[in-house]
Protein backbone atom coordinates (compact mmCIF):
# COMPACT_ATOMS: atom_id res chain seq x y z
CA UNK A 1 0.00 0.00 0.00
CA UNK A 2 1.04 3.54 -0.97
CA UNK A 3 -0.22 6.70 0.81
CA UNK A 4 -0.12 10.39 -0.14
CA UNK A 5 -1.71 13.38 1.02
CA UNK A 6 -0.57 12.64 4.26
CA UNK A 7 -1.30 15.74 6.48
CA UNK A 8 -3.01 16.89 9.94
CA UNK A 9 -5.34 19.78 11.11
CA UNK A 10 -4.26 22.30 13.26
CA UNK A 11 -6.00 25.61 14.52
CA UNK A 12 -8.67 26.08 17.48
CA UNK A 13 -10.98 29.48 16.65
CA UNK A 14 -14.66 30.65 17.47
CA UNK A 15 -17.02 33.12 16.20
CA UNK A 16 -17.23 36.66 18.59
CA UNK A 17 -20.68 38.26 17.69
CA UNK A 18 -20.91 42.30 19.00
CA UNK A 19 -23.75 42.24 21.81
CA UNK A 20 -23.47 46.51 22.25
CA UNK A 21 -25.70 48.69 21.35
CA UNK A 22 -25.02 50.54 17.93
CA UNK A 23 -22.38 47.85 17.55
CA UNK A 24 -22.48 45.12 14.45
CA UNK A 25 -20.13 42.42 13.22
CA UNK A 26 -18.45 38.95 13.48
CA UNK A 27 -15.44 38.31 14.14
CA UNK A 28 -13.10 35.46 14.42
CA UNK A 29 -10.99 35.02 17.70
CA UNK A 30 -8.20 32.61 17.07
CA UNK A 31 -6.08 30.75 14.32
CA UNK A 32 -7.58 30.06 11.25
CA UNK A 33 -7.16 25.87 10.35
CA UNK A 34 -4.32 25.07 9.14
CA UNK A 35 -3.61 21.68 6.89
CA UNK A 36 -0.15 20.87 7.83
CA UNK A 37 1.60 18.31 5.15
CA UNK A 38 3.97 15.70 5.44
CA UNK A 39 5.18 15.09 1.57
CA UNK A 40 7.75 12.52 2.82
CA UNK A 41 5.88 10.37 4.90
CA UNK A 42 5.25 7.26 3.93
CA UNK A 43 3.34 5.08 6.42
CA UNK A 44 0.00 5.67 7.86
CA UNK A 45 -2.32 3.68 10.31
CA UNK A 46 -4.99 3.73 12.91
CA UNK A 47 -6.23 1.65 15.47
CA UNK A 48 -9.06 1.33 16.83
CA UNK A 49 -10.14 -0.35 20.60
CA UNK A 50 -12.76 -0.77 23.03
CA UNK A 51 -11.85 -1.69 26.47
CA UNK A 52 -14.60 -2.91 28.34
CA UNK A 53 -13.67 -2.28 32.51
CA UNK A 54 -11.53 0.72 34.14
CA UNK A 55 -7.80 0.00 34.44
CA UNK A 56 -7.70 -2.44 31.22
CA UNK A 57 -4.66 -1.39 28.68
CA UNK A 58 -3.27 -1.04 24.90
CA UNK A 59 0.27 -0.98 24.27
CA UNK A 60 1.16 0.04 21.23
CA UNK A 61 4.41 -0.17 19.31
CA UNK A 62 4.44 2.70 17.11
CA UNK A 63 7.05 1.42 15.14
CA UNK A 64 5.22 -1.56 14.04
CA UNK A 65 1.35 -0.48 14.71
CA UNK A 66 1.71 -3.86 16.45
CA UNK A 67 -1.16 -3.18 19.51
CA UNK A 68 -2.03 -5.80 21.95
CA UNK A 69 -4.56 -5.15 25.04
CA UNK A 70 -4.21 -6.50 28.84
CA UNK A 71 -6.81 -9.23 28.65
CA UNK A 72 -8.53 -11.01 25.02
CA UNK A 73 -11.76 -9.03 24.29
CA UNK A 74 -14.76 -11.39 25.67
CA UNK A 75 -18.23 -10.24 24.05
CA UNK A 76 -20.42 -12.14 26.90
CA UNK A 77 -23.86 -13.92 26.68
CA UNK A 78 -27.10 -12.30 28.29
CA UNK A 79 -28.48 -15.10 30.76
CA UNK A 80 -31.97 -16.51 29.80
CA UNK A 81 -34.30 -17.85 32.05
CA UNK A 82 -36.97 -19.86 30.95
CA UNK A 83 -40.22 -20.91 32.81
CA UNK A 84 -42.83 -22.96 30.97
CA UNK A 85 -46.37 -22.49 31.68
CA UNK A 86 -47.86 -26.45 31.94
CA UNK A 87 -52.10 -25.83 31.05
CA UNK A 88 -53.74 -28.24 28.75
CA UNK A 89 -56.94 -26.19 28.89
CA UNK A 90 -55.57 -22.54 29.82
CA UNK A 91 -57.40 -20.71 32.41
CA UNK A 92 -60.25 -22.59 33.40
CA UNK A 93 -61.58 -19.76 36.07
CA UNK A 94 -60.58 -16.28 36.30
CA UNK A 95 -58.78 -14.71 39.11
CA UNK A 96 -55.31 -13.81 40.00
CA UNK A 97 -51.81 -15.62 39.73
CA UNK A 98 -49.23 -15.00 42.24
CA UNK A 99 -45.88 -15.12 40.55
CA UNK A 100 -42.76 -15.50 42.42
CA UNK A 101 -39.49 -14.09 40.74
CA UNK A 102 -36.15 -13.92 42.77
CA UNK A 103 -32.86 -12.15 40.98
CA UNK A 104 -30.00 -10.87 43.33
CA UNK A 105 -29.91 -8.12 41.02
CA UNK A 106 -33.68 -7.38 40.97
CA UNK A 107 -34.49 -5.12 43.86
CA UNK A 108 -37.08 -6.17 46.39
CA UNK A 109 -36.07 -9.96 45.56
CA UNK A 110 -38.31 -12.23 45.82
CA UNK A 111 -41.36 -10.40 44.19
CA UNK A 112 -44.77 -11.41 44.11
CA UNK A 113 -46.55 -10.22 40.86
CA UNK A 114 -49.86 -10.73 40.63
CA UNK A 115 -51.22 -10.73 37.14
CA UNK A 116 -55.30 -11.02 35.98
CA UNK A 117 -56.17 -14.10 34.48
CA UNK A 118 -59.39 -14.68 32.76
CA UNK A 119 -61.05 -17.72 30.62
CA UNK A 120 -60.40 -16.27 27.39
CA UNK A 121 -56.62 -17.29 28.12
CA UNK A 122 -58.04 -20.87 27.13
CA UNK A 123 -54.22 -22.13 25.94
CA UNK A 124 -51.01 -22.20 27.66
CA UNK A 125 -49.64 -19.98 24.71
CA UNK A 126 -52.33 -17.70 25.99
CA UNK A 127 -51.79 -17.59 29.59
CA UNK A 128 -47.82 -17.32 28.84
CA UNK A 129 -48.53 -14.31 26.73
CA UNK A 130 -51.00 -12.73 29.73
CA UNK A 131 -48.22 -13.65 32.89
CA UNK A 132 -45.17 -12.50 30.17
CA UNK A 133 -46.92 -8.68 30.13
CA UNK A 134 -47.76 -8.85 33.90
CA UNK A 135 -44.01 -9.26 34.66
CA UNK A 136 -42.50 -7.01 32.07
CA UNK A 137 -45.26 -4.44 33.29
CA UNK A 138 -43.07 -4.80 36.60
CA UNK A 139 -41.02 -1.67 37.18
CA UNK A 140 -38.03 -3.42 39.13
CA UNK A 141 -38.12 -6.35 36.96
CA UNK A 142 -38.04 -4.16 34.07
CA UNK A 143 -35.04 -1.88 35.27
CA UNK A 144 -33.31 -5.64 35.21
CA UNK A 145 -34.95 -8.02 32.39
CA UNK A 146 -36.71 -8.24 29.22
CA UNK A 147 -39.72 -10.77 29.03
CA UNK A 148 -41.43 -12.21 26.63
CA UNK A 149 -43.33 -15.16 25.62
CA UNK A 150 -42.85 -18.02 23.34
CA UNK A 151 -45.47 -20.96 23.32
CA UNK A 152 -45.96 -22.06 26.39
CA UNK A 153 -43.25 -20.44 27.51
CA UNK A 154 -42.08 -17.10 29.91
CA UNK A 155 -38.78 -16.13 28.22
CA UNK A 156 -36.78 -13.95 30.85
CA UNK A 157 -33.31 -12.15 29.52
CA UNK A 158 -31.06 -10.23 31.29
CA UNK A 159 -30.70 -6.45 30.13
CA UNK A 160 -27.21 -5.49 28.96
CA UNK A 161 -25.59 -2.44 30.73
CA UNK A 162 -25.35 0.90 29.90
CA UNK A 163 -22.35 0.52 27.66
CA UNK A 164 -24.14 -2.34 26.07
CA UNK A 165 -22.34 -5.08 28.32
CA UNK A 166 -23.05 -8.37 29.72
CA UNK A 167 -23.43 -9.22 33.48
CA UNK A 168 -21.94 -12.80 34.65
CA UNK A 169 -24.88 -15.32 35.04
CA UNK A 170 -26.95 -15.41 38.68
CA UNK A 171 -27.05 -18.71 39.88
CA UNK A 172 -30.20 -18.08 42.03
CA UNK A 173 -32.56 -16.54 38.80
CA UNK A 174 -36.11 -18.28 39.11
CA UNK A 175 -39.69 -17.94 38.45
CA UNK A 176 -41.99 -19.82 40.29
CA UNK A 177 -45.82 -20.40 38.86
CA UNK A 178 -48.53 -21.35 41.24
CA UNK A 179 -50.82 -23.89 40.83
CA UNK A 180 -54.56 -23.14 40.55
CA UNK A 181 -56.87 -21.75 37.52
CA UNK A 182 -56.43 -24.44 35.48
CA UNK A 183 -52.36 -24.40 36.12
CA UNK A 184 -50.54 -26.49 36.86
CA UNK A 185 -47.22 -25.64 39.48
CA UNK A 186 -43.93 -24.77 38.06
CA UNK A 187 -42.01 -24.13 41.25
CA UNK A 188 -38.48 -24.09 39.11
CA UNK A 189 -37.50 -22.47 35.65
CA UNK A 190 -34.49 -23.39 33.48
CA UNK A 191 -31.64 -21.45 33.21
CA UNK A 192 -31.74 -21.86 29.23
CA UNK A 193 -28.64 -19.90 28.65
CA UNK A 194 -26.16 -18.73 31.14
CA UNK A 195 -24.88 -15.43 31.73
CA UNK A 196 -21.32 -14.53 30.35
CA UNK A 197 -19.77 -11.23 31.58
CA UNK A 198 -17.92 -8.90 28.93
CA UNK A 199 -14.49 -8.10 29.42
CA UNK A 200 -11.12 -7.71 27.94
CA UNK A 201 -9.97 -5.80 25.26
CA UNK A 202 -11.28 -5.25 21.46
CA UNK A 203 -9.03 -4.14 18.73
CA UNK A 204 -9.68 -3.30 15.43
CA UNK A 205 -6.51 -3.19 12.75
CA UNK A 206 -4.06 -3.44 15.46
CA UNK A 207 -2.32 -6.15 13.74
CA UNK A 208 0.77 -4.43 11.88
CA UNK A 209 -0.57 -5.10 8.25
CA UNK A 210 -2.24 -2.70 6.00
CA UNK A 211 -5.51 -3.23 5.02
CA UNK A 212 -4.13 -5.55 1.63
CA UNK A 213 -2.81 -7.33 4.53
CA UNK A 214 0.54 -6.28 3.74
CA UNK A 215 2.99 -6.10 6.79
CA UNK A 216 3.92 -2.23 7.72
CA UNK A 217 7.43 -0.99 7.13
CA UNK A 218 9.27 -0.23 10.53
CA UNK A 219 8.59 3.77 10.77
CA UNK A 220 11.90 5.51 11.34
CA UNK A 221 10.19 9.37 12.06
CA UNK A 222 6.96 10.13 13.60
CA UNK A 223 5.26 13.19 12.19
CA UNK A 224 1.90 13.04 13.86
CA UNK A 225 0.25 10.92 16.75
CA UNK A 226 -3.24 11.52 17.55
CA UNK A 227 -5.32 9.44 20.25
CA UNK A 228 -9.12 10.22 19.94
CA UNK A 229 -11.82 8.98 22.70
CA UNK A 230 -14.64 8.66 21.62
CA UNK A 231 -16.38 7.26 24.93
CA UNK A 232 -15.20 6.82 28.36
CA UNK A 233 -11.75 8.14 29.52
CA UNK A 234 -8.30 6.86 29.81
CA UNK A 235 -5.08 7.82 30.27
CA UNK A 236 -1.99 7.63 28.20
CA UNK A 237 2.05 7.09 27.96
CA UNK A 238 4.93 5.73 28.07
CA UNK A 239 8.01 5.11 29.90
CA UNK A 240 9.40 8.93 30.26
CA UNK A 241 6.38 10.59 28.50
CA UNK A 242 2.68 11.19 30.18
CA UNK A 243 0.27 12.44 27.05
CA UNK A 244 -3.28 14.08 28.27
CA UNK A 245 -6.17 12.58 26.22
CA UNK A 246 -7.42 13.29 23.91
CA UNK A 247 -3.70 14.04 22.88
CA UNK A 248 -2.30 15.32 19.48
CA UNK A 249 1.55 15.49 18.65
CA UNK A 250 2.72 16.83 15.33
CA UNK A 251 6.21 17.87 14.16
CA UNK A 252 6.90 18.73 10.61
CA UNK A 253 10.55 17.76 11.10
CA UNK A 254 9.45 14.61 12.57
CA UNK A 255 10.42 12.89 16.05
CA UNK A 256 12.64 10.04 16.12
CA UNK A 257 13.29 10.07 20.20
CA UNK A 258 11.17 8.04 22.87
CA UNK A 259 7.99 8.91 21.80
CA UNK A 260 8.35 7.10 18.51
CA UNK A 261 10.85 4.12 20.07
CA UNK A 262 8.94 3.82 23.16
CA UNK A 263 5.65 1.64 23.82
CA UNK A 264 2.69 3.44 24.32
CA UNK A 265 0.31 2.55 26.93
CA UNK A 266 -3.14 3.64 27.05
CA UNK A 267 -4.88 2.60 30.31
CA UNK A 268 -8.86 3.49 30.52
CA UNK A 269 -9.93 4.82 33.54
CA UNK A 270 -13.60 4.32 33.27
CA UNK A 271 -15.76 1.35 31.68
CA UNK A 272 -16.92 1.04 28.19
CA UNK A 273 -13.97 3.35 27.06
CA UNK A 274 -13.32 3.88 22.83
CA UNK A 275 -10.27 5.04 21.06
CA UNK A 276 -9.22 5.84 18.26
CA UNK A 277 -5.39 6.36 17.55
CA UNK A 278 -4.33 7.62 13.82
CA UNK A 279 -0.29 7.56 13.49
CA UNK A 280 1.42 9.37 10.30
CA UNK A 281 5.91 8.54 9.65
CA UNK A 282 8.21 7.24 7.16
CA UNK A 283 10.11 4.79 6.55
CA UNK A 284 13.85 5.96 6.62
Amino acid sequence: MAISAAQTITGSNCQGQATSALVTGVVQIGASQTAVQFPTADIGYAIGFEIVASAGTVTLDLQSGVATGSAAYVAGTAQVETATVVAASGATSGGNCDLIFTSTATTGSPLTVSVALTTASNTATLVAAALAAGLAANTAIAAVWTVTSSGANIVITRKSDANGYKYANETNTNLLIPAGLGITAAPTSANTTAGVVSSGVRITDGDGKDFEGVTLVSMATLYSLEINITSGSASAGNTTQVLTTPSKFWNSSGNTGTLLTADLVITSTAAGTNSTVTVLGKST
